[in-house]
């Protein structure tokens, strides 16, 4: 039959089994509450170099001194800043790669740049011939859709070779398209 050791040992037993399973809950609650803690962090922070920069873009939307081309593109730039500060506001998730694209600041003149960019957008369009000789050779999808990718940034190239006006969005989606 039962002794009093031997139900003695199992009420310890399940004491310890308790307090082990209370630790494990008490663990995953503070992991829980840093991980929110740092999400909220990451959030704010996030809101914080959007305005920024969602300010230097209407700064520069209304300067004398730079082409009313690229006065709207600062605008248009504004716009997507202000946009995802308002979706991050109101709980939305916002890729960071939308966020880096609204915090980009175009600069005042992309003559002063001209030479970085075709640099840049060069090497993408390498790297999208590439890739139509070596990974989209089975997917003839794939290789419509990186094709005109590579028109869209030769076209960007050629219109900054020839010195017309490039919006500035067309030259962040060409320089996007690795």
């Amino acid at each position: 039959m039962f002794t009093y050791a031997r139900i003695t040992g199992v009420r310890r037993a399940r004491i310890r089994l308790v307090s082990v399973g209370a630790a494990v809950v008490a663990l995953l609650f503070v992991g829980c509450a840093l991980a929110s803690e740092s999400a909220s962090d990451q959030k704010a922070d996030a809101i914080q170099r959007l305005e920024a920069a969602e300010h230097k873009d209407l700064q520069e939307s209304t300067n004398p001194k730079v082409s009313p081309q690229r006065q709207a593109d600062f605008a248009i730039q504004a716009k997507k800043a202000d946009l995802a500060i308002r979706e991050l506001q109101h709980g939305y998730r916002v890729p960071e790669s939308e966020i880096a694209e609204a915090t980009e600041i175009p600069p005042e003149s992309v003559r002063a740049v001209k030479g970085r960019l075709l640099e840049q957008l060069k090497k993408v369009r390498e790297i999208e011939s590439r890739d139509e000789l070596t990974i989209y050779v089975d997917d003839p999808v794939g290789l419509d859709e990186l094709r005109e990718e590579e028109a869209r940034t030769s076209a960007v190239i050629e219109m900054l070779e020839v010195g017309e006006f490039v919006p500035w969005a067309d030259i962040q989606q060409a320089l996007n398209e690795k």
